[in-house]
């Protein structure tokens, strides 16, 4: 699992202007984010049965604010009132509900992208459904999540609107890779947005170094 865990981690995003980005750790992600866009380039967590098994799950807290490591960057609540966009997140809030900590953490902007609101509530939210089967199957899953393409621009702080989303993740020694058109029309099918960690690397110049492709 060590060896696994490490040949995962071995994502080295390549950026135009590296003085733009910073990497933010939380308890339960990592983003690397866009400071000049004011979303999230990379998000990556791990995502394990039992961070999904207690008690008591709380109650979605829906309170999106700053992230304290990047206040001014991450002050747009303004920007995505009326924008007609939900605040579409990385790492859910139900990956979360066993945990104060990770279900605050989860509503900072620096987890935070604008979707579609038929994207966000229908084909990724199953597919978030899908990554807490596997977890609860498996004992743990590996998520990756990002963005390539601006459609546009929303608010007085011009948040960057992705164009595409796009998810990859490991569970039970398989990669699954997926690109989601961030538009009100996505199919429900999710066998149509299914494509390779390669495709996803073209399109971002993420490099997935020591990961060997089995998507393909």
């Amino acid at each position: 699992m060590k060896k696994l865990r490490l040949l995962l981690w071995l994502f080295v995003p390549t950026f135009c202007h590296a003085q733009d980005t910073i990497q933010i750790h939380h308890t339960y992600y990592s983003s690397t984010f866009i400071r000049s866009k004011h979303i999230p380039f990379l998000v990556k967590y791990t995502l394990t049965k039992q961070m999904l098994d207690c008690d008591e799950h709380l109650k979605r807290k829906n309170f999106f604010t700053t992230d304290p490591e990047l206040h001014k960057e991450t002050e747009l609540n303004k920007d995505y009132k009326t924008s007609g966009y939900d605040k579409g997140h990385c790492m859910p809030a139900e990956d979360n509900d066993c945990s104060t900590t990770g279900m605050t953490e989860c509503f900072y902007y620096s987890n935070i992208f604008p979707q579609a609101p038929s994207l966000n509530r229908g084909i990724w939210k199953a597919l978030e459904n899908k990554e807490r089967e596997e977890a609860n199957e498996f004992g743990s899953v590996e998520v990756f999540i990002g963005y390539y393409g601006i459609a546009g621009y929303i608010g007085a702080d011009s948040v960057a609107v992705p164009e595409y989303c796009w998810k990859v993740i490991y569970a039970n020694g398989k990669y699954q890779a997926y690109i989601f058109p961030n538009t009100d029309n996505a199919s429900n099918d999710l066998t149509i947005f299914k494509t390779t960690i390669s495709e996803i690397a073209k399109k971002t110049n993420i490099s997935f170094f020591k990961c060997r492709d089995t998507s393909d």
